[in-house]
């Protein structure tokens, strides 16, 4: 992985946990809902990003930054649910 490939990557990364910050608080959802929509926005964009070649590869490696944001948060939020689900 380039170095412009790692930058894209860290900045849909930020780019993904402000997105899910303003779904979570702005929208009031669950943290396993905005997670979700934190990753089907990070598959929106690797679809739309790699018909476009070698620039669009390198662009859907911020969508995939976007993914690992939501995936974290994503299962924290299932170990939320299970963590009051056993109480």
């Amino acid at each position: 992985m380039g170095p412009e490939q790692q930058l894209l990557f860290l900045a849909g990364l930020f780019g993904g946990i402000v997105f899910f910050v303003i779904v979570f608080l702005i929208f009031r959802r669950s943290i396993k809902d905005s997670g979700l929509t934190t990753i089907v926005l990070g598959a929106i964009g690797i679809f739309f990003c790699l018909p476009f070649g070698f620039t669009g590869m390198a662009y859907s490696f911020g969508a995939a930054g976007i993914i690992a944001a939501g995936v974290i948060t994503f299962i924290i939020g299932l170990t939320n649910t299970k963590q009051i689900n056993r109480k």
